[in-house]
């Protein structure tokens, strides 16, 4: 079990910090970001991140009704994935993909909070736990 939380921990770092990356690649207009390796890594790691949550929610004694932190992940997560998608593709204006890539940073460390913490609060916990 742990191998697989120490899965998912790795590649949550590893996609956050590429698109991140990937972000800034495009704020800046740099050509790295049209290389075939960053075009096909964050898929990779993307499947492993989700296939590692599954098999840990197949494993681990917890529902998604019991536990409205990973509901508040699940939802989170939507949103992250919608602002990628205009911070990386969709996006019509440079400021509106900029805005779109900062907005899912944002979300992208309230989930990580929210997993740490296992309060759908997240970074408010401290003051609403």
């Amino acid at each position: 079990m742990y191998e697989l939380y120490l899965t998912h921990v790795v590649c949550a770092g590893l996609s956050i910090t590429g698109f991140a990356l990937r972000g800034y690649w495009m704020a800046t207009g740099s050509d790295l970001l049209h290389r075939r390796a960053v075009k096909i890594a964050p898929h990779v790691v993307d499947t492993l991140l989700l296939g590692s949550a599954l098999a840990m929610l197949y494993r681990l004694p917890i529902t998604l009704v019991d536990s409205p932190w990973l509901i508040a992940k699940l939802i989170a997560l939507l949103f992250y994935i919608t602002l990628g998608l205009v911070a990386l593709r969709l996006g019509k204006s440079k400021a509106q993909r900029i805005t779109a890539w900062l907005m899912a940073l944002v979300v992208a460390t309230y989930i990580v909070v929210v997993a740490l913490s296992k309060s759908a609060w997240g970074p408010l916990c401290p003051l609403a736990c």
